[in-house]
Order: C-alpha cells, then sequence, then structure tokens
C-alpha cells in the first residue's frame, strides 16, 4: 500500500527536477539563507507535483512511498495543525510555529521527488560536498587564510556560515555518511579519500569546536560504527566506547575539556540559585518549566507556538532574560511535549521510530547511514530544538529524505511493504 501517489515524471522536466534537487541538498550547507530559498523551491516543486498528479498529467515511477512512514509523518504534522485551535496564543503566531514544526514534510517531498537508487545516490553525492567544502573552508580559517565567503566567521571557533554548535553537528553526521557511504562519495577507488575527509571532519568538531552538542552527536555516532563494525563476540567492548572516548578526548582536546569544564561550573551556578544567564543554566531553567508545563497540559498540551507565552506565564519575574525572543526549551522532545502534550510526542517518536525501522530494510551501509542520521536527530534534540530550527531543520529533514531515497528499485520497499508496480 502506499499513502501518497507515485512520482509525476516527464523527459522533459526531468532536467529541472534533477537541478532541482542538486541544489537543494546543496543548500543545507550554505546558511540559514540559502536553505530557506531551498525549502522554498522545493514547496513549490511539491505543489507542481502535486497538481500534476492530481490533473493525470503524470506518469507514475516503479515505487510508491511506503505508508507507515507516510503515515506517521501526515499524522505528526496534522496533529500540530489542529493544535492551533487551542493554542495559547493567536493563529497567526501558532500558525508560524506549525509551519516549522511541518518541516517533517520534507522528508516525504524529497522522496517524492526522487526516483531512481541512482538518482539518490547522486543527491546524497552533492548533500555530502556541500558538507566538504565547509570542512574544507573551516580548515582554512583554522590556517589563518582568507575566507571571503564565510559569512558566520565573525562568530569565532572556525564557523563557516552557521553557527559552531549548528556546524559541529553536521559535521559529525558527516563523520557517519563518510564512512557508511565511503564507496560512492568518490566512488571505489575514492573510499580512503572519503576516510580520510571523515577524519578531518572529527577532528575538526572535537578538536578544535567548542560545540558540546557537536562533541556529543560525534561521540554516539562513532560508537554505533563500532557496533557495527565489530564482530559479533566483541560488540561487549561497544558499551566501553563512550566512557573511554571521553576520558581520551578530554585528555586530548583543549577546546573539549574547556566546554566539558564549563558546563559543570555552569550547573553548580544554577543549583546555589545564581540569576547569571548561562548556556548550561538557563537550558535547565526551560527544561524544568517545560515539565510543569507539560503537568498543566499533559495530553493535548498548550498548542503550537505556546512555548514562549507558557514558560514567560509560569516563571514571572524570575524568568530568563531571553524570554522574550526565545521560542522554544533547546530540547526537541519536550517542545513537542509542551506544545503537543503527550500525544505530540508520541507522533514524533513514531516519526523516529518509522525512520530507523525503514533502515533496517535498506542494503546495510545505506540503513546504517539513515539509522546514523537517525541518532544523531535524537542525541542532538536532547540539548536543542532540531526540526524545529532554521537551517539544521532543514539539515536533517533533507538528509533523512535522501536516505530514505536510497530505498528506491530495491525489490520492496523496507517494513516488508510490495511496491506499486
Amino acid at each position: 500500500m502506499t499513502l501518497i501517489p507515485p512520482h509525476p515524471s516527464s523527459s522533459r522536466l526531468d532536467s529541472v527536477r534533477l537541478g532541482l534537487l542538486y541544489f537543494v541538498a546543496l543548500s543545507a550547507s550554505l546558511g540559514t539563507a540559502v536553505s530557506a530559498i531551498g525549502r522554498l523551491l522545493l514547496y513549490l516543486a511539491a505543489l507542481v507535483y502535486l497538481l500534476s498528479w492530481a490533473s493525470g498529467r503524470g506518469r507514475a515511477s516503479g515505487t510508491g512511498l511506503p505508508s507507515a512512514l507516510s503515515w506517521a509523518v501526515l499524522l505528526a504534522v496534522a496533529y500540530m495543525a489542529l493544535s492551533v485551535l487551542w493554542s495559547a496564543v493567536g493563529p497567526v503566531e501558532a500558525l508560524w510555529s506549525w509551519s516549522r514544526h511541518a518541516r517533517l514534510l520534507t522528508i516525504l517531498i524529497m522522496l517524492c521527488l526522487i526516483t531512481s537508487l541512482a538518482e539518490a545516490r547522486a543527491v546524497l553525492r552533492v548533500f555530502v560536498w556541500g558538507q566538504l567544502f565547509v570542512v574544507l573552508s573551516a580548515w582554512l580559517l583554522v590556517f589563518k587564510l582568507p575566507v571571503p565567503w564565510a559569512t558566520g566567521a565573525g562568530q569565532g571557533s572556525y564557523a563557516v556560515y552557521s553557527s559552531y554548535l549548528e556546524q559541529g553537528i553536521s559535521q559529525a553526521v558527516l563523520v557517519a555518511l563518510l564512512w557508511f557511504q565511503r564507496d560512492h562519495v568518490f566512488g571505489p577507488r575514492g573510499r580512503w579519500l572519503a576516510l580520510s575527509c571523515a577524519v578531518a571532519a572529527a577532528v575538526l568538531t572535537i578538536g578544535l569546536m567548542p560545540g558540546r552538542s557537536g562533541h556529543m552527536v560525534l561521540l554516539g555516532l562513532l560508537t554505533f560504527v563500532l557496533l557495527h563494525q565489530l564482530p559479533g563476540r566483541y560488540r561487549w567492548v561497544v558499551f566501553m566506547v563512550p566512557v573511554l572516548s571521553v576520558a581520551l578526548v578530554f585528555q586530548v582536546s583543549t577546546a573539549f575539556r574547556d566546554r566539558m569544564n564549563q558546563v559543570v561550573s555552569e550547573v553548580a551556578l544554577h543549583r546555589q540559585g545564581s540569576t547569571q544567564d548561562t548556556s548550561s543554566g538557563t537550558r535547565l531553567e526551560y527544561w524544568r518549566a517545560s515539565l510543569q508545563a507539560i503537568a498543566e497540559q499533559p495530553l493535548a498540551g498548550h498548542g503550537a507556538g505556546s512555548w514562549n507565552q507558557t514558560y514567560r506565564r509560569l516563571k514571572g519575574p524570575q524568568a530568563s532574560k531571553l524570554n522574550d525572543t526565545v521560542s522554544d526549551p533547546h530540547q526537541l522532545f519536550l517542545l513537542w511535549a509542551v506544545e503537543g502534550g503527550l500525544l505530540g510526542l508520541a507522533l514524533l517518536c513514531a516519526v523516529l521510530a518509522a525512520l530507523w525501522r525503514y533502515g533496517r530494510g535498506l542494503a546495510a551501509n545505506d540503513g546504517h547511514a539513515l539509522q546514523a542520521m537517525v541518532l544523531a536527530l535524537v542525541i542532538s534534540g536532547l540539548f536543542n530544538s532540531m526540526i524545529y530550527g532554521i537551517g539544521m531543520g532543514d539539515f536533517f529533514c533533507i538528509g533523512l529524505g535522501i536516505l530514505v531515497a536510497l530505498g528506491r528499485d530495491s525489490g520492496r520497499l523496507p517494513g516488508g511493504q510490495q511496491p506499486q508496480r
């Protein structure tokens, strides 16, 4: 069964469609302004896709969309749209917030527009090459060479387009993609180049950049890689890897050591009742208030876009000085639980579970690449509102959509579903 109709394709528009896909894949690496343009063009292409199918002018491709993943995404997006009706904020603000939750639709749109495994591999290469361009630019900054296109360099910490926090997370994902797709990024003969690039991205992320979320994601993904590379009888070693890795990196990376020490200091200050705004202390304040908000409306939540107003109401004069502009608790799962209740949180988890299960039906390295990106989303979502955020939300949803499309041209859809012929 397919939930969404197959892709309407025509040879006349194929080159335009592929060009758009390449641009969208590249835009996820080039900062929020370019990714916003890519997102707009992608949504316009989705509209053309639907109109073409509805008019009957398109012809079906060989594979439809898997119903489990489609239902999970569409139900999550539809429920958050419904929550606008009881949101604590006005309809305009609530709809704007919902549109950010609805970025999940990008996953299905990418899968609609990619019609074959060959196309998926080509688009994935462009996605990876865009990230490699950022890594190369960052290394040029490390060596103090001129990088005139680095619009984020003013923020320091070798940021090229986005902040060091976002760049660290995307670079950690890149390491896993380069490992699992090492035979495809530069071709079979270029696997050592892919692995060398993976090492360069890993060293930059954990050795030179201060993003703690990127550090955690990279350590989690390296553990995931080892889990699938070690023989079965040695996999118990994997459980020791995170602890040993943290101990090792703490000794050799000044950036990692300084940021971990900063976390300890900020948490200690917060526990002592300090009113000083710090990254860790502010997060703890947001999370505590979010748990109170969930307790007030546990099932249906406070509605899309309501987090900021609910936070300010609960904290009153004790609210962080940042409360006038912050729109989320810097935690993806708490955000969905506050605005969508436990039902909304369950639907988000269903999307992640469907993506993970989908990966189990792909060829080994393709499935592991998809699962690695889902794992990165979960880990980074524990400390930031991924998907909801501009830039990183596009990065994850575009990347997931491309990786899901690696299931094209297989004899069946993951989960045992037969493709529509």
